[in-house]
């Protein structure tokens, strides 16, 4: 049986400010999950029980978590690049 993939608000929102081809590349990996969702390696700390696909040429992490045996649930889509950026912002606020 199929799973069901539920994009959360959030997730469909940073989706549809993708460009087209972006888009394209990252509904397909999300595909593969319907067959095969632990692809992405497990997360830890705030993400406990979640996972991180990249995706586009490990351009962009979706993460996501495997709510039950019929559905998996995408909780955001992002840049790698945005991750970094905010470490940077946080380091230079503590010091």
């Amino acid at each position: 049986m199929a799973k069901r993939i539920n994009l959360l608000p959030r997730a469909e929102k940073e989706l549809a400010a993708l460009p087209l081809s972006v888009q394209d590349r990252i509904i397909n990996k999300l595909e593969l999950l319907r067959d095969f969702p632990n692809l992405g390696p497990e997360m830890f700390d705030a993400f406990q029980g979640y996972r991180a696909l990249l995706v586009a040429k490990n351009g962009y992490r979706v993460i996501y978590r495997v709510v039950s045996k019929d559905l998996i649930e995408i909780a955001y889509i992002r840049h790698c690049a945005r991750q970094t950026r905010r470490r940077l912002v946080q380091s230079r606020q503590k010091s």
